[in-house]
Parts: C-alpha cells; sequence; structure tokens
C-alpha cells in the first residue's frame, strides 16, 4: 500500500518541486535501509548504561578504599618547633634561612599555611629565599586521577624520626655511597673501600635496620627477591632494543669522575636558599652503560617518570617475553585473533608508563601534605653546625655536647661510632682545594654529585621510587615471570655489552632490581634516604630480619599499580583471569 501511494503521488508530481524533495526523501530511506542491512545492529542505549556502570564501579572501589583517618607523621615539626628549632628536621630549601643556614620562622610557617589552604593563590604568598629556586609543583599534592585510588586517601607509615638511629645509619651510608661513587660495580669484591663500608655499616647496627647484612654482593641494593643475584645493575637498564624503527643502545651520559659539588658552606648555602641554580651545568664527558654509582645518578637525574615502565615494557615484547596467563591471547583462549591496541603492544608498553606518572600525585600528597621529611643534604648541614661551633657550647668536642645529644637523640651515639665523618672531611677538603672553594680544611656536608644538590621538593616518599615500583608491578602483571633472556653484562670501560654466566636471573626478579636501581641510585647521588623508597625489615621478603617500616615509595607505588590495574581489568572485551606475582614483600598479589 506504502510503494502504491508513492508510486501515485510520484506521477502526480512529477516535474514539480515537490517531485524532487519527496525523490530526495526516498533515496535517503533507502540508503539509510542499505546501510542498516549491512551494518552491525547495536543498542547503544544498553552500552551507555554499561559504561556508566563501570565508571560507577571504578568510583565506588577509589570511594571505599580512600581512608579518611588522619595520616601518620612522626612528630618531628612539633617537637623541634617546641624545642626552639623550628624548622630544624624539616625539607626547607629554596625557602629564606638566617646566616647559619637554618630555616626562617616565618618563611617555614608561610609554607605550612600555603600547604593548609592548598590554592594557587595561597601559595603565591609563600616566601621564598633567593626566588631563582622555586618549589616543586606542591598544587600537585591536590590534584585528582580517574584511574586507580586517589592519592590523598593512601596511607603510609611514617619516616623515621630525626633522631633515631635509622635515619643516622641511613645518613651514614649516604656519605659512604657519595666516598664509592665512582667504584666500578666489578670492582666492590676487591676494593678496600668498599670493605671499610661494609664493615662500618654492620658494626653500626644496619640489618636490624633494613633488614640484611652489608657483604660486597649486597651492599648499596634492594632488600627484594633478585636484587642481591647477579650484576649490580638490571637488565632493564642495560639491554639494547628497538623503540619501533629506532635502535636504542644503552648507552648514557657520564659525569666526570671524582667531582662533587656543595662540599663548602657559602656554596651549600647559596644553592640552599635558592639565589643561585646550577641545574644543568653538569660535566659530562662522554657515553657509556651504568658501571658506578655516579653513572646510575646521572641515569637518575634527568629522566622521565614514564620512561622507567615504557622501556621495562618494550624490552620485553621485544624479547618475545611471555604474557601473563590472565590474558586470553597468551593462555589459548583465544586463537582466531591476535591482540593490538587492547592487550597488544600498545596496550602493554603504556600502562606500565600511566601507572608511573599517576604514582607521582600519590608520592606528592605525601611529601607536601604530610611528612615534609628534610633531605640528607640538609642533615649533613645540621652536623656541619656542630663541627662548626655555630651549634653547640662545645666546638672541639661536638659529637659529645649536650644539645647534640638533644637533637640528634639515639642517633648521637651512632656519630661517635662511625668512622666515615672523619673520611668526608678529608674528601670534602681534597674537593674544595681542587676546585678553589671556600672551606679548604674540608666540612661535614655531603658530597653531592648533581650540581644544584637536591630537588627544592620533600624528601619522603622518592618520588622515584613510587614511579619505578607502580610502572614494574604493572610490567610484573602483564608479564609471566621466568628466566632472562640472554643477559647481558657491560664492559669494564661500559663501552660494549658481554654474555653474562652467573647465577640464573628471572624477568621478575630483574625488575624487582629494576625498581631498587632507580631508587637506589638516587640515594647514591646524595638525594635521598632509603627509606624514602625501599621497605625494610620485617616488611621485605621472607628471610629478612630487622624492625623496618611498612612503606617507603617504593610499597607506595606498588599499591597505587594495584588499585590501576583493579580498574583496567574491567575495561577490556577480552575475558581474563587474575593477575598473579609476587609482590615486594614476598606476598603474593592477586588482581
Amino acid at each position: 500500500m506504502l510503494r502504491f501511494s508513492i508510486a501515485a503521488f510520484l506521477l502526480v508530481a512529477k516535474g514539480t518541486a515537490q517531485f524532487k524533495a519527496v525523490t530526495q526523501f526516498f533515496c535517503v530511506k533507502i540508503k539509510e535501509k542499505i546501510m542498516t542491512s549491512n551494518s552491525c545492529v547495536r543498542d547503544y542505549d544498553a552500552r551507555r548504561n554499561e559504561a556508566r556502570d563501570i565508571r560507577d564501579l571504578t568510583r565506588d572501589d577509589a570511594f571505599n578504599e580512600f581512608s579518611t583517618v588522619e595520616p601518620i607523621t612522626n612528630g618531628d615539626e612539633d617537637k623541634y618547633t617546641h624545642l626552639g628549632f623550628p624548622g630544624f628536621a624539616s625539607f626547607s630549601k629554596a625557602l629564606a634561612h638566617n646566616s647559619n643556614g637554618l630555616v626562617t620562622e616565618s618563611s617555614f610557617q608561610s609554607l605550612i599555611s600555603a600547604l593548609q589552604t592548598g590554592t594557587q593563590n595561597a601559595f603565591q604568598s609563600v616566601q621564598l629565599g633567593g626566588g631563582v629556586r622555586k618549589l616543586v609543583d606542591p598544587l600537585n599534592a591536590y590534584s585528582y586521577q580517574l584511574i586507580g585510588n586517589d592519592s590523598n586517601g593512601a596511607r603510609m607509615a611514617a619516616a623515621p624520626t630525626f633522631s633515631s638511629r635509622s635515619t643516622a645509619i641511613d645518613m651514614v651510608e649516604r656519605y659512604w655511597m657519595a666516598l664509592c661513587r665512582d667504584i666500578p660495580f666489578n670492582q666492590y669484591f676487591s676494593n678496600p673501600v668498599i670493605a671499610d663500608a661494609c664493615a662500618d655499616l654492620n658494626a653500626l647496627g644496619f640489618e636490624q635496620e633494613f633488614g640484611f647484612a652489608c657483604t660486597p654482593q649486597t651492599l648499596f641494593r634492594g632488600p627484594y627477591t633478585g636484587c642481591d643475584v647477579g650484576p649490580h645493575v638490571s637488565q632493564f637498564l642495560l639491554q639494547d632494543f628497538n623503540f619501533g624503527n629506532q635502535p636504542i643502545h644503552q648507552r648514557q651520559r657520564y659525569p666526570r669522575e671524582g667531582l662533587d659539588y656543595m662540599t663548602d658552606f657559602s656554596g651549600w648555602f647559596q644553592i640552599n636558599n635558592g639565589i643561585v641554580d646550577p641545574s644543568g651545568s653538569d660535566n659530562l664527558l662522554g657515553e657509556r652503560r651504568i658501571i658506578s654509582l655516579r653513572d646510575g645518578g646521572q641515569w637518575v637525574h634527568i629522566d622521565f617518570p614514564h620512561q622507567a615502565g615504557l622501556w621495562a615494557s618494550i624490552i620485553l615484547l621485544g624479547l618475545r617475553a611471555g604474557a601473563s596467563s590472565a590474558i586470553p591471547y597468551a593462555n589459548g583462549d583465544i586463537t582466531t585473533s591476535v591482540p593490538f591496541g587492547s592487550l597488544g603492544g600498545p596496550d602493554l608498553s603504556i600502562q606500565p608508563a600511566l601507572a608511573g606518572v599517576y604514582a607521582l600525585k600519590h608520592a606528592w600528597f605525601q611529601k607536601w601534605c604530610v611528612h615534609r621529611r628534610l633531605r640528607p643534604e640538609e642533615y649533613a648541614h645540621r652536623l656541619e653546625l656542630f663541627r662548626r661551633g655555630d651549634l653547640g657550647t662545645s666546638p672541639s668536642d661536638p659529637l659529645n655536647d649536650n644539645q647534640f645529644n638533644q637533637l640528634f637523640g639515639e642517633g648521637a651515639d651512632v656519630w661517635r661510632q662511625t668512622s666515615v665523618l672523619e673520611k668526608i672531611l678529608v674528601h670534602n677538603q681534597m674537593q674544595n682545594q681542587m676546585n678553589f672553594r671556600n672551606d679548604p680544611n674540608g666540612t661535614w656536608l655531603l658530597p653531592m654529585a648533581f650540581p644544584e644538590g637536591c630537588p627544592t621538593h620533600p624528601a619522603y616518599p622518592g618520588g622515584h621510587s613510587a614511579f619505578a615500583a607502580a610502572a614494574a608491578t604493572t610490567v610484573k602483571a602483564l608479564f609471566k615471570d621466568g628466566p632472562f633472556p640472554n643477559p647481558v653484562i657491560p664492559s669494564p670501560d661500559g663501552q660494549n655489552l658481554l654474555p653474562y654466566t652467573g647465577p640464573a636471573l628471572t624477568i621478575h626478579g630483574e625488575l624487582n632490581k629494576f625498581i631498587a636501581n632507580v631508587t637506589l641510585f638516587r640515594d647514591g647521588a646524595g638525594m635521598h634516604w632509603r627509606t624514602d623508597g625501599t621497605a625494610s625489615g620485617r616488611n621485605t621478603p621472607p628471610g629478612s630480619s630487622g624492625q623496618g617500616i611498612e612503606t617507603g615509595g617504593n610499597l607506595l607505588g606498588e599499591r597505587l599499580a594495584v588499585s590501576m590495574l583493579r580498574d583496567l581489568k574491567r575495561t577490556y572485551r577480552e575475558e581474563l583471569g587474575t593477575f598473579s606475582f609476587q609482590g615486594l614483600s614476598g606476598n603474593t598479589i592477586a588482581v
């Protein structure tokens, strides 16, 4: 009937304007019918509802895991304010300082006030010391994220107190790292300075604080499974790979050996106050593989947060490492297609990188809004004030001074036991004389690997430690464990790669080592405390002794990655199984 009516109308209206309009309408309807008949009919209302439900589940999980309990701090800010030294045990770099290098109370309080308000306008009122060096992105502490748990709802253990034995022994390790900065890793078993470092740290109780004894094989390494096996440097920082069509050879620019910075008081003061900013003035000589702490420090000096995870996943894809058995393309559940945009190369490479970037949000909240831990270079400055006689009443015997005992607490005894301060004094004497700096008789300041010293944000937790762990945890979930294919070691001069023939290395073990390398290379450059990054003692794999703390940046990053994997899994059309792998504490993580 409809066809007859249309045909009759066309005969009547032929040659008229109505005819043209009707024919155009009719052609459109026919085209729509053809397109419909050749396309996949879908219920887009249902799809819209499903997309909403997935977003709701993601929202609800993040909401339910958001802790509203007040974060725990170590109490140092209140303690030293009551002792008459506000900011003494807190981060203050780039703020205004007195002539002795201690932060002024008004400048420190201006930072605290801005952090309590947390707005862009509030931070415009922070009183900086010189204005050349700025604070690094405190507003990131308040930013939100749309995947994984919210940064402000995450909780971690408080950093060890300024006056604890843990912090003092940690600082002794910072000094030894500086003294060992240029010793090649392959010479650790024969070098007398390495032997002295192990003996000193062990005598002070390093194992009690951090969970393992120091030997040439374990010194300056992480506490996790695989970290003490084979070469010091992870395969993920050694292996060459192809970045698309571009070959990447993992040689990097290396700094001049024997050159440290901020070893004289006036130079330290100028940089700490933000009056000068020597960033970018590194003395770089050439290119080679990472063969020493100084080389490793330079890798983590100018890397990108997403670089660690991106490269690790690309290396495994290039080695044709097996994907997790949770992925149906890998376990044989899907046999008629191959992965690409989901669970293939583009996806497996970007997810670890994304986790690394989001981990910075979690680290930044803890740094600025909770802990505000001072950097090792600031702790060393407090020691130097007693050596110089600017604090205390016994300049001839500063380590037994009553005020020293009051401010350094249990840590004071560590400084009376260790031999490292004498060696640092001589080291800095040589640095200052060779480089025409002040204080030609030396100082107790921490020799820094970077001209600008530490960045201008608080120490705890380490940003590198959080993003490396988040990225590597995601890689662990996406790639199964197994022997690492064709492992290598650098040649003694760092120019080439040689086959590695020692104890077997595993993929997940090298990922743990990768986390530890990125974390502890920052420590080796003087940037961080060990407890800023690596977990320790009872919180590391079974067999580790000591007390430890629940989490540094590594475990914070691991937890963030797990929450992101939880959210990511429900976005796939593929039917995924359970991602199961060993966590940093030796526990089994199932997502």
